[in-house]
């Protein structure tokens, strides 16, 4: 098989998702059947938000004992000795869901004499705790290709240490193992053409956008407004269009965009230049036009709010 570098794949979108383990009842946690794109939440599970910048860590492994043999001096065989999955994440969020499952124990309302909360919350540690089973989800994406890894049970099996410090957000390491789950520790689910038969997803022309000036002939910024035109191409997650004000002070959200198409934009009476800032996967593109340019020109962004 030939070199394909379009068979390389990153995982630049993702998510990460807990529910209950599945207890076989119908109103009990019911495994997904389709690929994510880690956006929307699988039903019934509950989304853990922001990971860190190293992203997740998803291990199999399997411990095997070499079966040696009087009449070979190299193994005839290994054995299975052991089957593992597990799932490491740096969670950044702090909320009930994320410290609940660090701490692995719930937070209760404190309440006065009178029984009312005071508005303080507790979370007891014991010295004997249980281990909550769940079910995981890991989502993970690059343009249009979906890949989804699903632990029907699991436990989590180390955690990492909270670093509290001034410039430094707290962070919450977990080590997540899968259980036995009828002989399965889990499935991956995928729209790629892993198979080469034709029938996968082919990832889609890297985003790009530009800016153009409809009426660059015969605008006049001094008496009226006028209209700068984005084309955007290979949008594949939310993206927006902002202006910069007249003050050069913020950017104000013009549009969001849902799908590729040409998005106009109307520059307010008395302004003569404008700086637009397309948004497309947390990446940043400015752009700054005339009212007699027909075509902007790229620049760096300029550095205020919004």
């Amino acid at each position: 098989m030939a070199n394909d570098a379009q068979k390389i794949r990153f995982a630049p979108n993702g998510g990460i998702f807990v529910a209950p383990a599945p207890n076989g009842l119908p109103a009990g946690t019911q495994l997904p059947v389709d690929v994510g794109d880690g956006k929307a939440v699988p039903t019934g599970y509950k989304a853990l938000g922001y990971a860190d910048e190293s992203g997740v860590t998803i291990t199999p492994s399997i411990e095997t004992d070499p079966v040696n043999a009087w009449q070979s001096a190299t193994p005839v065989l290994y054995n299975v000795k052991s089957a593992s999955m597990q799932i490491k994440a740096t969670l950044m969020e702090t909320n009930q869901l994320t410290t609940e499952l660090f701490w692995g124990a719930p937070w209760v309302a404190v309440v006065d004499k009178d029984g009312k909360e005071t508005g303080t919350y507790r979370l007891d540690l014991s010295s004997t705790p249980d281990l909550q089973e769940i079910s995981l989800v890991v989502d993970w994406s690059q343009r249009g290709v979906l890949y989804r890894c699903v632990i029907p049970r699991a436990m989590i099996s180390d955690r990492g240490a909270i670093t509290l410090q001034r410039t430094e957000a707290q962070k919450f390491e977990l080590t997540i193992s899968a259980l036995d789950a009828n002989g399965s520790l889990g499935f991956v689910l995928t729209n790629d053409d892993i198979k080469n038969a034709g029938g996968g997803v082919t990832p889609p022309p890297p985003f790009t956008s530009t800016v153009a000036v409809p009426g660059y002939a015969s605008n006049d910024s001094a008496n009226a407004s006028w209209t700068a035109r984005v084309t955007a191409t290979g949008i594949t997650s939310p993206a927006t269009i902002k202006l910069l004000n007249g003050a050069g002070t913020a950017f104000q959200l013009q549009t969001t965009l849902a799908a590729d198409g040409n998005y106009d934009v109307t520059i307010p009476k008395g302004q003569a230049t404008a700086e637009l800032k397309v948004t497309h996967a947390g990446v940043d593109y400015c752009y700054t036009v005339t009212d007699k340019t027909q075509v902007g020109s790229s620049k760096t962004c300029t550095v205020v709010t919004g």
